[in-house]
């Protein structure tokens, strides 16, 4: 990145933010349990093809502000973070680009700017609506005779505790896990449902990850050394708060340019296998749905030069 940017997004939040580039600005947002180095590989291509590009740690990662509150882990904080980023960079109108996590707050942020969101490119996560009253939690009841990991991840403490006793083991073997080098759905095989995350996963591999080296692995590790994963997981905990207030967009309909990618082993189509359709039915403009064989979550990582060009041509076809 050209610089690094300590970017105030609201009262005590400060978020950091890798910059680099000129032109239009696009913000790369991440998901868990990353940092804004998972767009490692997309920086150069964009910054080559025209654009500014901002790369925050969102909030409660890495080297940006981890509040303990839970609820300041709400989407519309979230997003409301991202445009004090462009704010900051003198951006009036910006396209939303987001990963895992980040694609939540990407499709947040074209409803809640929706002068100032210009389009969004979603990774993996596709449009899914805020769902009725009575199902704001009904992931509770999901896999209910099975581990589930968003079910583990409400109790503060437990999974905390698990994963900061050795935050490189613990990343290595999540990272594998979801990638399209473990068997498909392994995420959510069936398990006891009263165990932890980490055990009866696949082991990763003792040699570097196919989509990571070492080194890359240990950036990762070292930030979660430092931070924990209080705040990263707070983003797990809020799920009647962001249905209260997604509901309150009326129709949620995304009337931006759109465009979704991902690979064919993507676990969130296998926990919600109408996820494409709904994001057909809900997205006014949808310019690319493209779904790539043999790769899993991380496709960024695992297949960077596909995201890049895919990302670039998106951005080429809308006005920002």
């Amino acid at each position: 990145m050209d610089r690094k940017q300590i970017i105030e997004t609201a009262p005590g939040i400060r978020l950091s933010v890798g910059v680099a580039g000129s032109g239009p600005l696009v913000i790369l947002m991440h998901g868990w349990p990353e940092l804004g180095l998972s767009w490692r590989h997309q920086v150069e291509p964009l910054v080559a093809a025209g654009y500014t590009v901002a790369v925050p740690d969102m909030r409660g990662y890495g080297e940006s502000s981890q509040p303990r509150d839970i609820t300041a882990y709400h989407l519309d904080a979230l997003a409301d973070d991202m445009a004090a980023v462009a704010h900051a960079l003198g951006a009036s109108r910006w396209v939303s680009v987001g990963h895992d996590w980040g694609a939540p707050v990407a499709w947040r942020t074209a409803l809640r700017f929706p002068e100032a969101v210009a389009g969004v490119f979603a990774l993996s996560v596709p449009y899914i609506p805020a769902p009725p009253p009575e199902h704001d939690e009904g992931f509770r009841e999901a896999f209910p005779d099975r581990f589930f990991y968003i079910r583990y991840f409400q109790e503060v403490g437990g999974p905390e505790a698990e994963l900061e006793k050795d935050p490189r083991a613990a990343l290595k073997k999540m990272f594998f896990a979801l990638s399209g080098d473990a068997p498909k759905d392994e995420w959510v095989k069936m398990r006891p449902r009263d165990t932890k995350l980490l055990p009866d996963l696949v082991e990763p591999p003792p040699e570097p990850l196919s989509f990571m080296s070492d080194e890359e692995l240990d950036r990762y590790a070292d930030q979660y050394h430092k931070s924990g994963f209080f705040g990263s997981l707070s983003w797990y905990r809020n799920s009647r708060k962001n249905a209260e207030a997604g509901r309150s967009y009326g129709d949620q309909r995304i009337r931006q340019p759109t465009g979704f990618l991902c690979g064919d082993k993507e676990i969130v189509l296998t926990m919600v296998p109408t996820a494409l359709e709904m994001q057909r039915q809900l997205c006014d403009d949808l310019r690319q749905e493209i779904i790539l064989p043999g790769s899993g979550h991380w496709i960024q990582q695992e297949r960077p030069d596909e995201v890049s060009e895919a990302l670039i041509g998106f951005l080429g076809s809308i006005r920002i």
